[in-house]
């Protein structure tokens, strides 16, 4: 083995270290200065024997081959066929002064770059750059095909672990493709969903549906996403949100590519949430008592028809006022104020959950007693309040007159129980006559107009009078 000692008269984007396989030296150098009068900076090895080359090729690397044909006990046929079982894709570029054209046209076939004459090494730079330009292209395709390897396996192993099904169809309709989650989601294995036509797990209006779609999608339409049913294996109906794109070869559309999420609960869920919506909503419509709610700002945001009667307020008309400014007589706006703050600020009030009267202000300005309880109702975000109000004039001004007649009651029943004064009474028998000019016993009278009672029994002296007969 040998080393060339070689000056740099280019560019380092030109410098190029090359494993020469000659075994007369002299013919090396030429190669070398055709190619440093080419403009290439080149760093050579020179072998002239298999180990030697077999050597090299392990513990180096080289941006190409220059090999003679003759090497004396081996030949360039044999480094080419050694290079390819070591699996380099290094230019190899057979040099010769006597090889013929089909010797040459094996060694290409071989995979052999190239071949030059030693009379015509005017090409030998020629014949390098294509090379390495050929070498360039495939380390492109290559890393090409890498990625598109990496990609199409990050792609399975997304189709593969995605939570929605993700599905192709041909042009017919029919299944070509379905992954883990179709088959999670329907019940049906890969293989048996694809023996099947959609029209076995599909309802006729439901495969109609999906029929329109790709209609509209080879018509050049925009089509959204959009929802069908499905019949899973164990015969419960699936509901799916499909959105798809169509696939094409050639510029001509081949197929369909969909994802389709499974919103079966989510249908059930919104369902449920409209009962209860409906359900809440005639409650509120019919509610006796006034319901109404506000944000966390004040703002009413629900004014039921019991509130619209009671306030003399539209419901369209409060949507969106300040309560205070609307149903709380002026004195009383600024504890409102703080009360809000003070529960937004600490989550606390001191009227929350509780039932407490209050004075509140019709349209008119005219103020009377409501009952109130308020409840928070925690959601994502901001707190949102309804107050359950009831007027209670009626039942204020009943508690007035009772009480007025409990007075008037009691006054008089501490008159009437007082007895003073002269008393009529009958000489003969004790009969007193009262206010109205009525006789009554006397101790009917004393009972009727004081707190005393009676209890009946017979003197002695009355025994021996209406009793002789007893001793």
């Amino acid at each position: 083995m040998a080393m060339l000692e070689v000056q740099s008269t280019s560019t380092p984007d030109r410098l190029l270290r090359i494993l020469i396989v000659e075994d007369n030296l002299a013919d090396a150098d030429l190669y070398v200065r055709n190619l440093k009068r080419a403009g290439f900076e080149v760093i050579p090895d020179i072998v002239q024997a298999p180990g030697e080359f077999v050597e090299k090729l392990s513990n180096e690397r080289y941006a190409l081959i220059l090999c003679d044909y003759r090497l004396g006990g081996w030949t360039g046929m044999d480094a080419l066929l050694t290079l390819r079982q070591l699996d380099k894709d290094i230019p190899f570029i057979l040099i010769s002064g006597t090889v013929g054209e089909d010797l040459a046209v094996e060694f290409i076939k071989k995979g052999a770059a190239d071949y030059v004459l030693k009379d015509r090494m005017a090409r030998l730079p020629l014949v390098i750059r294509r090379a390495l330009e050929e070498k360039s292209l495939r380390e492109a395709r290559r890393r090409f095909e890498e990625e598109l390897r990496a990609s199409e396996e990050r792609y399975r192993d997304l189709v593969e672990n995605a939570n929605d099904i993700v599905y192709t169809l041909d042009l017919q309709g029919n299944l070509t493709s379905f992954n883990k989650a179709g088959e999670r989601i329907t019940g049906y294995n890969r293989d048996d969903i694809l023996e099947h036509s959609l029209g076995e797990i599909m309802q006729p209006d439901q495969l109609a549906l999906m029929q329109e779609m790709l209609k509209r999608k080879l018509a050049g339409q925009k089509v959204t996403a959009y929802e069908i049913q499905i019949t899973a294996k164990d015969s419960s109906t699936v509901v799916l949100e499909v959105s798809s794109r169509l696939i094409y070869k050639d510029g001509k559309p081949v197929g369909v590519q969909g994802i389709a999420r499974d919103v079966t609960e989510r249908k059930r869920a919104e369902a449920e949430l409209r009962k209860g919506e409906a359900l809440f909503r005639a409650v509120v419509e019919t509610a006796l008592d006034c319901i109404i709610s506000i944000d966390h700002t004040g703002k009413i945001t629900e004014f039921n028809p019991a509130a619209e009667r009671t306030f003399g307020y539209t419901r369209d008309s409060v949507l969106g006022r300040d309560l205070a400014e609307t149903i709380i007589p002026r004195s009383l706006r600024e504890r409102h104020r703080k009360g809000l703050e003070r529960y937004l600020d600490a989550a606390e009030g001191p009227v929350l959950f509780k039932r407490v009267e209050f004075t509140a202000m019709r349209a008119d300005g005219t103020e009377f007693p409501v009952e109130l309880s308020i409840s928070p109702i925690p959601q994502q975000g901001q707190p949102v309040f309804t107050a359950y109000l009831r007027d209670i004039t009626e039942r204020k001004q009943a508690e007035r007159e009772r009480e007025m007649l409990i007075s008037e009651l009691q006054d008089a029943l501490a008159k009437v129980k007082t007895l003073s004064g002269l008393l009529p009474i009958c000489a003969w028998c004790k009969k007193v006559r009262d206010d109205h000019g009525y006789w009554s016993q006397i101790e009917v009278y004393i009972e009727q107009h004081s707190d005393a009672a009676f209890t009946h029994g017979v003197c002695p002296d009355c025994v021996r009078r209406m009793y002789p007969e007893i001793r």
